[in-house]
């Protein structure tokens, strides 16, 4: 296979990373400009329930593939696991489907739109080897086409129909197609033979993820716990204006992500050549770039959101301009616990992430259900705010002690 520069691999995995995370906020517009905001906060409900879901089929296993550099465990052994997973992820499916009583073409609109995201927990499995073999360029050409073909022909057939189950059969069945036919022709550059079940070593690859994957369900869970308790006080147009205000907090974790996804595979070098300096010199930069981030997303969403915001989604959402702002901070807090998470899995100590996530689930059961009951938007918006920040403060110092214990050991 030709190489390539480091430049076009930064700039591939950055338009891959962005068409597929703009592909949601897009999604939610189009239903709204053509099935109207009713429509919109059933599909932002159900979208955001598959992101829940995502975790169950991912399992977290793409940071320890990405920055498994010793190859402990083998391709096959990783592919085994996910789809183990996605079995259970599918089974999870239909429960979420029969508890919340979805029955007809409401439950299979449902169905679809959460095997979009089963979807993409498979094709994620190869995207870990291509980045695991330092060509995370590929896996962004990849989501580039999966996401950006799935959303036209998603966009086609619901402005064609205006029949939100045609169309999300359609955003499914185009990811599957896409990624059947790129992923596995690549991946025979990196891994020649095919793909055999490998049970040896799958109970290693659950027992390192299964810290991360429960971290991750956690952390799920926060970003959705004010959509679901909305969907408990207010009806879908509550819903719709919530997700709405929530999008562009995504924003920052995205352009976070951009400049340290990349960096995962040298970090875990770093950490593993006793290069403390290197390590917290990227660690330091990363938090510097989230925190001016925030500051710009939250002036940008002070003085230009609201107006932009009801002007794309065609929803008034003037009464909302302070809640914007909040619902940014919590996406720079959202960005900053992203960045320690990796961080931390990085160094294999991912076992302590629990106590960062179990704090911040603490507070948003036992708090966030009544701030959204008794404050509403705001309250759901202080909701999750709050939770991230609890978490956020946690990992800091969780990354501190471990950074301190290898630099005295290093330093013995």
């Amino acid at each position: 296979m030709k190489e390539t520069t480091a430049k076009k691999k930064f700039m591939w995995n950055m338009a891959g990373s962005l068409c597929n995370s703009l592909s949601s906020m897009l999604l939610l517009i189009i239903v709204n400009r053509i099935s109207g905001e009713s429509r919109g906060g059933f599909f932002a409900l159900a979208y955001s329930t598959a992101q829940l879901l995502f975790s169950v089929g991912g399992f977290e296993i793409r940071p320890v593939q990405s920055t498994d550099i010793k190859n402990k465990f083998t391709f096959d052994q990783y592919f085994t696991s996910r789809m183990l997973n996605c079995i259970i992820m599918l089974i999870c499916m239909i429960g979420y489907i029969v508890v919340n009583g979805y029955t007809g073409v409401e439950a299979l609109t449902v169905f679809w739109i959460l095997g979009y995201r089963m979807v993409e927990a498979v094709a994620d499995v190869y995207s870990g080897l291509f980045q695991q073999r330092e060509r995370i360029d590929i896996s962004g050409k990849e989501m580039l086409m999966r996401s950006g073909i799935s959303t036209i022909t998603f966009t086609i057939i619901l402005w064609l129909t205006d029949n939100l189950l045609y169309a999300a059969m359609t955003l499914t069945l185009t990811s599957l197609v896409i990624m059947l036919f790129y992923d596995l022709h690549m991946k025979k550059y990196f891994e020649p033979t095919p793909v055999h079940l490998e049970w040896r070593g799958i109970l290693g690859i659950y027992n390192a993820c299964w810290p991360l994957f429960v971290s991750s369900f956690i952390m799920n869970y926060l970003n959705n716990a004010p959509k679901y308790a909305i969907n408990t006080y207010y009806d879908e147009t509550v819903q719709n204006s919530y997700n709405i205000l929530f999008m562009p907090a995504f924003v920052i974790n995205l352009l976070s992500l951009f400049v340290f996804r990349p960096l995962l595979t040298d970090l875990a070098k770093d950490w593993e050549g006793e290069n403390i300096k290197e390590f917290t010199d990227i660690v330091k930069k990363m938090m510097i770039l989230i925190g001016a981030l925030t500051i710009a997303a939250c002036v940008g969403a002070y003085l230009l959101g609201i107006p932009i915001l009801s002007l794309v989604y065609g929803v008034d959402l003037r009464a909302y301009r302070m809640e914007l702002v909040i619902i940014m901070i919590c996406g720079g807090l959202n960005a900053y616990v992203y960045c320690l998470y990796y961080v931390v899995t990085v160094t294999g100590k991912q076992i302590f992430l629990l106590l960062g996530y179990g704090a911040g689930l603490i507070f948003a059961v036992f708090l966030g259900s009544g701030f959204v009951k008794s404050l509403g938007m705001l309250g759901a918006a202080l909701s999750c705010t709050l939770s991230f920040g609890v978490v956020f403060i946690v990992f800091l110092i969780i990354t501190s002690c471990v950074v301190k214990d290898r630099k005295k050991k290093t330093e013995v």
